[in-house]
């Protein structure tokens, strides 16, 4: 099973292949704050909601990437958003 961390991974790896720096740069930020524990619960929990609010199909799933299908590509930002949603309830 893919931990939420090797998802955030992929997907900022996969965003700077299709030439989306900026928002993989975002991604990764907002992941590491959500993996912060030194951080309040409030800063991580909304950490994690500003990731699931961008694995929507009108935000990061708009984006083209050559290297991946539509399909594959909406169902693991799809993924991302649960896990993220999942994490939120166990801070």
């Amino acid at each position: 099973m893919t931990t939420f961390s090797e998802l955030i991974s992929s997907i900022v790896a996969d965003l700077h292949q299709g030439g989306f720096i900026k928002d993989a740069d975002e991604l990764q930020h907002l992941a590491n704050l959500a993996l912060d524990q030194t951080l309040s619960t409030d800063k991580r929990k909304d950490a994690l909601q500003q990731i699931e609010m961008r694995c929507h199909v009108k935000w990061l799933g708009d984006f083209y990437l050559p290297h991946l299908s539509q399909k594959d590509w909406w169902g693991r930002l799809e993924k991302l958003g649960r896990l993220a949603k999942k994490h939120v309830q166990t801070i």
